[in-house]
């Protein structure tokens, strides 16, 4: 058995939790991008939330619970950096910082990514949890239970700041009448 790796039987716990956390980092890492648009800044919430995760593994009394406690780990720091964003970007058009455009071009990917700009700059002028449920909802297609369950609200709260994110989004010309 020259390939077989032995691992002391008081090591199997770190072997096994890090290889958790590498297994489910893409996807938290894809879920992070979708909630703050932006991937190095997803790479942060998620590098956050991992150092979150593992200081708090051992207080994790269910294991099938991993998944969903690491996404909520995610959320939860993707919140905190959107409502740090807001801050900033206030102070930012105090001090008249400009921002880069983006160059107009007649083709479709350039006219695909103004939209998701001009949706960016929607979601980032709604209130943090409006913006944090419509993308939970409908970019990340997770269902009302799912998104209220994240953000530690009722059902009914939850659908409250979809609709009032998707009325705002349809105030500033991103949203069509037919959308969501």
């Amino acid at each position: 058995m020259l390939n077989s790796v032995s691992v002391s039987p008081a090591a199997a716990p770190v072997v096994s939790r890090d290889a958790a956390l590498t297994a489910a980092r893409p996807r938290l890492e894809a879920l992070a991008r979708r909630l703050v648009w932006d991937t190095e800044e997803a790479r942060d919430v998620v590098q956050g939330a991992l150092v979150d995760a593992l200081s708090g593994w051992e207080t994790l009394r269910d294991d099938a619970a991993r998944e969903g406690w690491l996404r909520r780990i995610v959320v939860n720091r993707a919140f905190s950096h959107l409502r740090r964003r807001r801050f900033w970007n206030a102070v930012g058009a105090v001090l008249r910082v400009p921002e880069e455009d983006v160059a107009p071009a007649p083709d479709e990917v350039v006219e695909k990514k103004e939209h998701h700009a001009r949706l960016l700059a929607a979601l980032e002028r709604l209130p943090a949890r409006q913006s944090l449920a419509f993308t939970l909802r409908y970019l990340e297609g997770w269902t009302f239970e799912d998104v209220a369950g994240a953000m530690n609200i009722d059902r009914g709260t939850a659908r409250v700041h979809v609709q009032r994110a998707v009325t705002g989004l349809r105030a500033a010309g991103v949203l069509e009448e037919e959308t969501p």
